[in-house]
């Protein structure tokens, strides 16, 4: 659309769609600032500020953090500004993938899209993924060989369908509604190969909680058997181990 396109639009709108939009242009005309790094997600600027102006456009109209919905639906649009293909969404047949992503040179990249947003306690050295994904089985394994079994396969086939984890951070000062920044890392799914390691006594307890050791890391991650909501959580996982490809700051310095 062209600018004299766009301006042929606002001019057909009512008063108040105009004051609607002057709104979402007063948001755009002050985006975050944006500290990149030398990632594969980085290295094109037009991807990280089209990822910015969502956010400024998000918080034109709320103070509520963006999302996981909402960061899915910022993250296909912001590749596909690029052209990088992504595939539709919500496929029911596809188990742990949120997004293939189809680069230029015809590389593809099968993510697990994450976000957290927690008001208070939020660690800047460690991240939680309160649900890694459903697992119907924790509530009938009775012994830690079947509950060592399942969790094996699970993370084995994990693995194999999932190249990378990007979560999507909010950060929150003490107080403070609208988030000071948001981080978008990438945790590698190589984090739990050492699972396959873990001893049986690991799984004794019925909603065990199991190490995972990483780059030098002894325990660069925690793999919880949630038992009450038959769920996989991720707790503690060192953002040492993980790659932050940008911080979008909310405030100027």
């Amino acid at each position: 659309m062209s600018l004299t396109d766009l301006k042929a639009r606002i001019e057909s709108l009512s008063p108040m769609g105009v004051r609607f939009v002057a709104r979402l242009i007063d948001s755009l005309s002050s985006p975050p600032r944006a500290e990149v790094a030398r990632t594969w997600l980085a290295s094109n600027p037009e991807w990280v500020e089209y990822f910015g102006l969502t956010i400024s456009a998000h918080h034109g109209t709320t103070t509520e953090a963006l999302g996981l919905t909402g960061f899915e639906v910022a993250f296909r649009n912001a590749c596909e500004a690029v052209a990088w293909a992504v595939d539709e969404p919500g496929s029911a047949t596809r188990r742990f993938v949120d997004a293939i992503v189809q680069f230029e040179d015809a590389t593809q990249l099968k993510l697990s899209l994450k976000s957290t947003a927690a008001k208070s306690n939020q660690s800047p050295e460690k991240v939680l993924i309160s649900k890694l994904t459903e697992a119907a089985w924790i509530q009938d394994a009775r012994t830690p060989k079947d509950r060592r079994r399942n969790t094996l396969e699970l993370f084995r086939t994990y693995r194999e369908s999932v190249d990378a984890i990007l979560m999507l951070r909010a950060c929150r000062e003490s107080g403070d509604v609208i988030p000071t920044k948001y981080q978008l890392f990438e945790i590698p799914t190589a984090i739990f190969a050492s699972l396959e390691d873990a001893p049986l006594s690991a799984f004794v307890a019925d909603g065990p909680t199991v190490d995972c050791s990483y780059r030098g890391e002894s325990v660069a991650a925690k793999v919880s058997l949630d038992r009450s909501d038959a769920k996989i959580t991720i707790r503690q996982i060192k953002l040492s181990v993980c790659t932050l490809h940008v911080e979008w700051h909310m405030t100027q310095p």
